[in-house]
């Protein structure tokens, strides 16, 4: 965790090159580590990576007000992603629609939002199934022998079901854990 990043910040926008080095040094691996999750790419998540400190050094006298460096640069690499997306035509988890809808302040309540609104997209892409036994366990609150009884189906189809959705939505949660 870096000490007193807002300090780091105001420095970093009078133009220090150290305090750039030192926030670079502490957040690069982070903001390459979450780009390569989205691109899977370990070249383009690099490139797109420097991209962004790059952007962040041009842009330096207005980031001595920032309230988290972290937010701020997530919603770099979530901008940096779709753009990369639509240039590449991949097909990155993130939808540009939702980038514009809510504006919400730079800190945890922001976090927060981002991961219940990718939870949301995200078990909305599960498969039918799955998402029915992940919605019934999550939702209804009902057991695994409940969801197994009604829906007419094994006890470890329900534990394999439940299993593959909670991995996915831990990819969430670390991914926008890495700039907390």
């Amino acid at each position: 965790m870096l000490t007193d990043e807002e300090r780091l910040l105001c420095r970093i926008s009078e133009g220090d090159e150290s305090a750039f080095r030192t926030f670079f040094g502490y957040y690069y691996p982070k903001v390459k580590s979450f780009m390569l999750t989205l691109v899977e790419n370990e070249a383009d998540a690099s490139d797109l990576a420097q991209n962004i400190f790059v952007k962040l050094w041009l842009i330096r006298s207005s980031i001595g007000k920032l309230r988290s460096a972290g937010a701020y640069l997530y919603r770099m690499c979530r901008n940096a992603a779709i753009d990369y997306g639509r240039t590449n035509r991949v097909k990155i988890p993130f939808t540009s629609e939702h980038d514009t809808a809510t504006t919400y302040p730079l800190d945890e309540d922001y976090f927060a939002a981002e991961r219940r609104k990718q939870y949301e997209e995200a078990v909305g892409r599960m498969p039918y199934k799955r998402k029915e036994v992940f919605m019934l366990s999550r939702k209804e609150g009902l057991s695994n022998d409940e969801i197994a009884c009604s829906l007419g189906i094994s006890k470890k189809t329900v534990e394999n079901h439940i299993n593959a959705a909670l991995k996915e939505l831990r990819k969430i949660s670390s991914c926008i854990a890495l700039f907390i």
